[in-house]
């Protein structure tokens, strides 16, 4: 139950070697939390006291709730949802917004977005277990049901960046000249993209609505768990289209506006992390303890510090170093191509630990039962 790692045993008073025939009391070592076991008490606002939790009711231990059976598809669903959504709306904002240059980013973000949305129904389809689940689940709508309505709005945006994807590639004339992909270059992609952009935002967060209308602690103590994906949404979004335009080349001003939306878009999702964390409280233990079967050391140091703070920290560098950022001239490589791959790993590390972290919480009675007289 106690989370916090300490550097020395907790020893209770013992006696030392006798003076005048008199005991001698040794005084307690006081246990020194580790740096992790700081980290997540200051992040939660919660102290853990063992001794008193072990006082609160439950019966005999046993979990209150079923664990959840989400696995390693759930995970990759919720990450690829994201990156597609984040995608198709900055995207969408390069094309509404953006300058003559800032084209290739419109037309990155587009094709990215359908080659990440593809794996989504099949991830969604596996983990259902049969096909006909996930027909079945699109005879109804439940406008007050998580899965109901993720389910649609992944239908409903696949067909917004499935055509917006198609009218991209009419338009750089890779469907040829016949007139079928004439037509479709001339159908009005900006106007189709704005209500695309709204289903694409809803797939980017309702997973993370999804798992707070459960009871497991960890997820469903805090409002705040859908914020923090739509916002690593966008942060991984933005990395995975700067990373390809890196690949492929791409003009240094254009790079430059994305190297600031890439931080600002981090600095949200610091922001959006510590408010579910602190809201949390108690609840969020299973996510940043240390405990065997609690996710605080792959949540500590790979998703905050090596897919967060640390490339948050070199983005902030690039940004206030000098560079030549109104050149036109095609820029490949640089930093910039480290900082995105630590943002997409701890992305998907953000989704991992989350959901594993489930499996850790609905166990934990105790907390179930505290969760539940909120």
């Amino acid at each position: 139950m106690d989370s916090i790692r300490t550097s020395f045993s907790e020893v209770p008073h013992t006696q030392g070697q006798p003076n005048n025939g008199k005991p001698v009391e040794m005084p307690a070592i006081t246990p020194q939390p580790g740096l992790l076991a700081t980290l997540a008490r200051l992040s939660t606002g919660y102290q853990p006291d063992p001794e008193r939790e072990l006082h609160e009711k439950s019966y005999y231990d046993y979990p209150a709730l079923k664990a959840p059976v989400w696995s390693w598809e759930i995970i990759w669903y919720f990450f690829m949802g994201g990156l597609a959504g984040g995608c198709y709306v900055l995207a969408t904002i390069a094309s509404l917004f953006g300058s003559k240059e800032d084209r290739m980013v419109a037309r990155v973000g587009y094709y990215a977005s359908l080659l990440a949305l593809l794996p989504c129904p099949p991830l969604l389809i596996k983990d259902l277990g049969r096909p006909e689940k996930f027909l079945n689940m699109l005879r109804v709508f439940k406008f007050k049901s998580p899965m109901s309505m993720g389910v649609w709005g992944l239908l409903g945006f696949s067909v917004f960046s499935g055509l917006t994807a198609v009218i991209q590639a009419a338009q750089d004339s890779l469907l040829g000249n016949w007139w079928g992909a004439r037509l479709l270059a001339r159908l009005p992609q900006k106007l189709l993209a704005i209500p695309g952009s709204f289903f694409a935002v809803f797939l980017g967060g309702y997973t993370g609505v999804l798992l707070a209308s459960t009871s497991i602690p960890v997820w469903s103590r805090s409002r705040m768990l859908g914020a923090l994906f739509v916002s690593s949404a966008f942060s991984t979004s933005t990395a995975l289209i700067s990373f390809i335009l890196r690949i492929i080349g791409a003009p240094a001003k254009t790079l430059h506006k994305l190297e600031r939306i890439e931080w600002m878009n981090m600095l949200v999702e610091m922001v959006s992390l510590f408010a579910y964390l602190r809201t949390s409280g108690r609840a969020a233990r299973a996510l940043v303890g240390t405990e065997p079967r609690e996710q605080g050391r792959t949540f500590w140091s790979v998703m905050v510090g090596g897919g967060l703070v640390l490339p948050w920290l070199i983005q902030t560098f690039l940004l206030t170093n000098k560079q030549d950022t109104k050149s036109k001239a095609r820029k490949r490589g640089g930093i910039g191509m480290f900082v995105s791959a630590l943002v997409l790993i701890g992305g998907y590390f953000l989704r991992r630990t989350v959901v594993n972290a489930g499996h850790t919480s609905s166990a934990d009675a105790r907390t179930t039962l505290w969760n539940a007289r909120r």
